[in-house]
């Protein structure tokens, strides 16, 4: 759940991160925009990791989009060093 409220609220902070929680942000507005998004650690510490992997991901499949090398599952744990 996302709770809104304006920069100026930022002035009583401890009301503001009251409302943070997990699962739940605060979105802080200027001019009636959103400009600036508060959440717990743990949420942005999942949100990184998630952003990292994904990024890793895309990665790999552009390389096998460009022919990049493809190993049956028994030629890849050679290549990692763990033959069965």
């Amino acid at each position: 759940m996302v709770v809104s409220m304006p920069v100026s609220s930022l002035t009583n902070y401890n009301a503001v991160l009251s409302e943070v929680d997990e699962g739940k942000e605060v979105v802080l507005t200027k001019n009636g925009h959103s400009k600036y998004a508060v959440v717990d650690v743990e949420a942005w510490q999942y949100t990184v990791s998630m952003l990292r992997f994904l990024s890793d991901m895309r990665a790999v499949d552009e390389e096998m989009a460009n022919g990049g090398a493809r190993y049956t599952p028994e030629e890849l744990l050679v290549q990692l060093g763990i033959e069965q």
